[in-house]
């Protein structure tokens, strides 16, 4: 309920103590007399959409009281149906409406579901849900699923997680001081504490997404200071692989898009690692590793004479680049995309909304589907290093190698631009999380699974604005045409998930 009368200007200590405030401004006499900090509103928006609903419920409830003593208790009972009410205990006179408890439903239901397509765990998002039913009430899991749960949902209701008075931010504060608190017992560290770290990179990721702008990644380096602090605490439970795993994959990820080095520690969790079930993406994530701090030593080639590193520097780029084309003969043949090269099979509104060349893939999950696209990436930016290192090489060669590495990249850049219709089907505008009237590609004997409805509209605007940002930086190796798609495409996904700079 919105106050409909001329909005206070008090400042919070005034109006909380119910005082009448000269809003003297940048403290008012009472809060200069107290010596308190003095906080006013931002502005004339934010006075008038502050919550009211306290103050207005007391109000009817003495207005109601008041009625119901000036009435006899039997007639109170008496109702316009005639009938008596029978007080029970067991029955409450309202329902309660717990908005926390509906985010949490959608955020486990919709993020947090199970994936019946495939064995793919999701990393430490597989771990989420028993870790959170088990975990104790001063746990900075709680809270940090809270923010993720509020900041998702008030994201599909058309809001703003970056908003000022999001219900997410003060959940996001709990998990904050709950971490401090844990820390300071070094035996009080546990996954609990490293999921909640991870939960809160995910709840700046989701503000990052609708407010168009990079992700800045400030909790990963926390995560990793706390790896690094447990390390002779045995890691033994069942989550704590995948917890690694899920830490790791962020610190290497957030160091590819800054083009930072990965510390030699991160190695040292592999052997705890290798005992999770997903080899496949361990294997791809050691690799990475090494391709991280080969893009941070190729930034070195941008200054002239250079010859003797680019040398040394060459040789690893390609010793990697063998590896990572190696990589893909180890993947499941269900993880193989089906290329589908009949346009005719092809809904015309997919076509229509982003669709590049003469073809697309269809995966078996939305998470298979981006592991294949981050191999891509790392392909492309060891491609890069070796670009840049031909450049200071004056060999026969070069031409050779320097043709074969663009033919590379291009393809390679055509194969994840060939995912963007499974991730976003034919939406070219807000829907529903849950809308299966959206079109995606699919093969003739296997329709689109209900799952991927979900999962699509879920995650894939987040997965292809990742991988669409990395692309950029082919651009001006790209064939003439396919550069305004990409941008074309991550205004789409803007306009779908209404992403607003803030």
């Amino acid at each position: 309920m919105v106050n409909p009368g001329k909005p206070s200007g008090a400042c919070e200590l005034c109006r909380k103590r119910h005082i009448k405030c000269d809003e003297a401004k940048p403290t008012c006499s009472y809060c200069q007399k107290k010596d308190v900090p003095c906080w006013f509103p931002k502005s004339e928006f934010e006075v008038a959409w502050r919550d009211q609903n306290e103050v207005a419920s007391k109000a009817v409830l003495r207005r109601v009281k008041a009625r119901d003593r000036s009435v006899p208790k039997n007639e109170r009972e008496q109702q316009s149906t005639g009938l008596t009410r029978r007080d029970s205990s067991d029955v409450p006179r309202v329902l309660p409406q717990d908005h926390a408890l509906y985010a949490l439903t959608f955020f486990f239901d919709t993020y947090l579901r199970p994936s019946t397509l495939s064995n793919y765990q999701r990393g430490f998002l597989g771990y989420v849900s028993p870790a959170w039913a088990r975990a104790a009430i001063s746990s900075p899991l709680r809270p940090a699923v809270n923010a993720c749960a509020q900041a998702l949902l008030e994201a599909w209701s058309f809001l703003n997680p970056n908003a000022p008075q999001s219900l997410a931010r003060p959940y996001y504060a709990q998990a904050i001081t709950a971490i401090r608190r844990h820390l300071q017992n070094a035996e009080d560290v546990d996954d609990d504490v490293l999921l909640a770290t991870l939960l809160l990179d995910m709840y700046d990721g989701i503000r990052s997404f609708c407010g168009a702008r990079p992700h800045e990644s400030p909790h990963v380096k926390g995560s990793a200071a706390i790896i690094e602090n447990r390390r002779n605490i045995p890691l033994t439970k069942k989550t704590s692989p995948s917890t690694l795993m899920g830490v790791r994959c962020r610190v290497v990820g957030a160091a590819l898009e800054k083009g930072e080095s990965v510390s030699t520690n991160v190695l040292k969790w592999t052997p705890v690692i290798r005992n999770n079930p997903q080899i496949i993406e361990v294997e791809l994530e050691a690799i990475n590793i090494e391709v991280a701090n080969l893009q941070c030593s190729g930034a070195q080639l941008k200054s002239p004479g250079m010859a003797a590193l680019a040398l040394g520097l060459l040789a690893k780029a390609m010793e990697l680049d063998k590896r990572l084309d190696a990589w893909t003969a180890t993947i499941p043949d269900e993880w193989v995309p089906t290329y589908i090269w009949d346009l005719e099979t092809i809904p015309s509104s997919i076509r229509e909304a982003g669709f590049y060349r003469d073809h697309c893939t269809v995966h078996q999950s939305i998470w298979t589907a981006d592991t294949l696209n981050v191999h891509c990436i790392s392909r492309i930016t060891v491609g890069l290093v070796i670009l840049a290192c031909l450049e200071h090489l004056q060999d026969p060669i070069t031409d050779t190698t320097r043709m074969e590495t663009l033919d590379t990249l291009q393809t390679l850049a055509d194969t994840v631009c060939a995912s963007v219709p499974f991730h976003l089907g034919d939406r070219v505008e807000v829907r529903r999380i849950d809308d299966k009237n959206i079109q995606y590609p699919h093969t003739k004997d296997n329709p689109t699974p209900d799952e991927h409805y979900v999962t699509a509209a879920a995650y894939g605007g987040m997965f292809v604005t990742k991988r669409f940002v990395e692309l950029l930086k082919l651009a001006p190796l790209l064939r003439p045409g396919q550069l305004p798609w990409i941008l074309g495409q991550m205004e789409r996904v803007k306009k779908i998930y209404q992403a607003r700079p803030t």
